[in-house]
């Protein structure tokens, strides 16, 4: 299977080259084009049970599309999200991901999904009580509202809420509410030696409710 991500960083799309035999899921409505010879069929995100918690309790979709190529020849489809920004690889050979809802774009053979308890403080905060967290040998691909940015903390990390994405599941968050907004705190994570090692978290440049106070002043 390859890729390649194109038309970076505004406005990315993923092009995907299955091979006979290979499927890729994909999140439901990210299909911009495909050959008419792609095999497709809908089911539940993982097992039906977590991904109808995770829909309840975690806001993300209960659904997806299986691409397939039943064919002889290599066939192209091609993916991006509903809004501009970037896409991004991750390779769950270099250990699990946790993601926030509506991150997910697509996923490769050899990963499986899991309910990741995201605490209280995740749920007053409107984000859920459960993350989605990806763990395999296969490949995750996420998007982002504007750039994406890659970053491995050591320290404490003070964010707005909407900007994370993705994030190491041992890493500690924190939820603070200041009057109407929601601040984040992202920290390294203690090992048992009792020294803190960097964790790596994708955060993204714009978020949704940014945009909704921009145009809420022009009004």
């Amino acid at each position: 299977m390859l890729f390649k991500v194109r038309c970076r960083p505004a406005f990315a799309a993923l092009f995907v080259t299955l091979n006979p035999g290979e499927k890729i899921t994909v999140k439901m409505g990210s299909l911009i084009s495909m050959d008419g010879e792609v095999t497709v069929k809908t089911g539940f995100c993982g097992p039906w049970l977590s991904a109808l918690v995770r829909k309840c309790f975690g806001g993300t979709d209960i659904f997806v599309d299986y691409l397939m190529n039943e064919t002889t020849e290599p066939i192209t489809v091609v993916l991006s999200q509903t809004t501009i920004g970037d896409i991004e690889r991750i390779d769950l050979s270099q250990g699990s991901i946790c993601v926030q809802p509506g991150v997910f774009l697509a996923y490769t053979k050899g990963v499986k999904i899991e309910n990741r308890w995201a605490g209280f403080g995740s749920w007053q905060a409107g984000e859920g009580l459960f993350k989605t967290k990806f763990k395999g040998k296969g490949r995750v691909f996420i998007a982002a509202y504007g750039g994406m940015i890659k970053k491995t903390v050591y320290q404490d990390l003070v964010m707005s809420q909407g900007h994370l994405l993705a994030y190491h599941p041992k890493t500690p968050l924190k939820y603070h509410k200041e009057e109407e907004t929601v601040k984040i705190t992202v920290s390294g994570i203690k090992a048992k030696n009792k020294r803190t090692q960097g964790t790596i978290i994708y955060c993204q440049a714009r978020t949704f409710q940014g945009l909704i106070n921009y145009l809420r002043s022009l009004v």
